[in-house]
C-alpha cells in the first residue's frame, strides 16, 4: 500500500494540555480518509499541524505529492513542518475550514480563481501592463474555474455575489476553490457542517466523484457518522489526542474501544 501522507509521533501542546499526544496515521493514496473522534478529541488540531496553521511540539508529516496507488518504485518525500503555511499549497495540498472562509464582497468566481494564484503565469509588471500573455493566462483561469463550477453544480452563478449565497452554496464555492489549485491531497475540515440531511446525501456524492474524477486523496473531519461510514475507505479514531483505533469502516464500528468513546461505558 502506498501511502500519500505519513504521520509520526505528532504531538501539540496548549500550555499543559496535550491536544494531539504521539498521532501516527498513514493515509494510502487515491484514498477517502477519516479523522474522527468525539468533541475536544484534537481533530482539528491534527488537522492544522498538518495544513501548518499549527506548528506541533514533535513529530513528523511526510508528504510524497507524487505517490500513486499502485507505484512500486520511490518517490519524493517532503516534510511539511519544513514549509511556511503560505508554502503548503504550492506542495499539492489544499483544504477547506469548518467555518466558511470566502470573500463576501466578490462574485463566486472571483473566490474561486483566488485558488490558484499560485500557479499563475506572469509576474506584477505584466499583470499591470495587461499585455497578451497575461490576458491569455486570464482566459485559461477562467476556462478551468467554469470547468469545476460545472462539476459541482454552481457555473450559473458565477457573477452572483457569494454573501447571496444559501450556506451550501457558500460550501461549494470554498471547496471549487480547493479543487482549482488542482491538489494531490485534499483536506475537508467537517464538510457537512451545518447542513441539513438533503444536502450532505449531495455532499457525499460529490467528494465520491472528486476522488473518481480528479484521482485525489482526501483527508476529512467529520461529525456526521453517516457520511463518514458511507464514503470512507479507512477511518482513524482519536480520543484525548491519542490514537484509539485505525480501520476500515465496518471495523471502526464493531471496535468495543471506540463504541466505548462515543457511547461511554455501561455500569455493571
Amino acid at each position: 500500500m502506498n501511502n500519500i501522507l505519513s504521520v509520526r509521533d505528532l504531538t501539540m501542546s496548549f500550555g499543559g494540555l496535550k491536544a494531539v499526544d504521539g498521532l501516527s496515521m498513514d493515509i494510502p493514496a487515491g484514498s477517502i480518509f477519516g479523522l474522527i473522534g468525539p468533541n475536544g478529541a484534537g481533530k482539528t488540531t491534527a488537522f492544522n499541524c498538518i495544513s501548518r496553521f499549527n506548528e506541533p511540539d514533535r513529530g513528523e508529516i511526510i508528504f510524497r505529492p507524487t505517490v500513486t496507488e499502485k507505484q512500486d518504485k520511490a518517490v519524493e518525500e517532503i516534510n511539511l513542518l519544513d514549509y511556511k503555511v503560505h508554502d503548503v499549497i504550492g506542495t499539492g495540498l489544499a483544504r477547506t475550514f469548518q467555518n466558511v472562509e470566502i470573500f463576501w464582497s466578490l462574485t463566486v468566481m472571483e473566490n474561486i480563481i483566488l485558488g490558484i494564484h499560485c500557479k499563475t503565469k506572469g509576474n506584477f509588471f505584466a499583470q499591470g501592463l495587461n499585455i497578451p500573455s497575461v490576458r491569455k493566462e486570464e482566459k485559461r483561469i477562467r476556462e478551468k474555474a467554469q470547468s469545476v463550477m460545472e462539476f459541482l453544480g454552481i457555473a450559473h452563478l458565477a457573477d452572483q455575489y457569494a454573501n447571496a449565497q444559501p450556506y451550501g452554496i457558500q460550501k461549494l464555492i470554498e471547496l471549487a476553490r480547493a479543487l482549482l489549485s488542482e491538489p494531490k491531497l485534499l483536506i475537508l475540515d467537517e464538510p457537512a457542517a451545518g447542513m441539513d440531511q438533503t444536502e450532505t446525501e449531495e455532499l457525499s456524492k460529490v467528494i465520491k466523484r472528486i476522488k473518481e474524477q480528479y484521482g485525489m486523496t482526501i483527508l476529512m473531519v467529520e461529525h456526521d457518522m453517516s457520511l463518514v461510514m458511507d464514503i470512507c475507505d479507512r477511518i482513524c479514531v482519536i480520543n484525548f489526542g491519542k490514537k484509539l483505533a485505525e480501520g476500515t469502516p465496518t471495523e471502526i464500528q464493531n471496535n468495543p474501544a471506540v463504541q466505548e468513546a462515543y457511547l461511554g461505558k455501561e455500569e455493571s
